[in-house]
């Protein structure tokens, strides 16, 4: 792997992102994601489009932050290892490819800004008001999970306990299931905490899976 390639390939997507106008940036698990976020916000800064740097710490947060303030984009970098992905979304959370622009730049160089206390901000405008002392959960996946759970009003452990629920995320924070009272549910919602919130208040409106036959398909209980 060539830093400096990544690098300049990041700079130049930043080129094409600060045509749009806004776009929020962020990145997680070492120091070559945060390297190749900053290369891209200098791109979108020197585009003449502003770069919205923020701590969240998974891509669906980034996403959450860009269609609440209505942001055309946002770009998150998880690094592993040696190896980084890219979740690069529009406005309204869907994937984002972006187009080449004409070479022609905006008159001034855009800003360069710092968001933080996206966690937060994003499980409290999820999770919504208090839902009263709704027991013990483990949470497993992103930071902003055990956040929204506390903040809805479970007492949230470190560790899975007998008969207390599970909330797995997937690492990006889109995804969510729940093992509670000897059932599995997968919650449907535009991201991991919006499906939290929609199965706390309207518990019964979510189906019960388990594992399938080997055919591919989840077989209803």
């Amino acid at each position: 792997m060539d830093r400096r390639k990544l690098g300049r390939e990041f700079y130049e997507l930043g080129l094409r992102l600060g045509g749009l106008g806004t776009v929020a940036i962020g990145s997680g698990g070492g120091e070559l994601a945060k390297a190749l976020a900053r290369a891209a916000g200098c791109g979108v800064s020197l585009a003449g489009g502003e770069a919205k740097f923020h701590d969240g710490g998974c891509a669906a947060c980034g996403a959450w932050l860009a269609g609440y303030y209505g942001f055309p984009a946002s770009l998150f970098v998880r690094q592993e290892g040696e190896q980084v992905e890219l979740f690069l979304m529009d406005g309204q959370g869907k994937r984002l490819t972006p187009v080449e622009t004409d070479g022609a730049a905006k008159p001034c160089t855009g800003e360069w800004d710092l968001l933080v206390g996206a966690d937060c901000a994003w499980a409290g405008h999820r999770a919504g008001p208090y839902q009263g002392e709704l027991g013990t959960a483990c949470a497993v996946g992103p930071a902003a999970l055990t956040l929204a759970l506390e903040r809805m009003g479970y007492e949230v452990a470190d560790r899975p306990i007998p008969g207390a629920a599970l909330f797995q995320a997937d690492r990006e924070g889109f995804s969510l299931r729940v093992e509670e009272g000897g059932g599995t549910f997968a919650l449907q919602g535009e991201d991991a905490l919006a499906g939290l919130a929609d199965y706390v208040r309207r518990p019964q409106a979510v189906p019960a899976f388990r594992p399938g036959d080997g055919t591919g398909q989840n077989t209803p209980l």
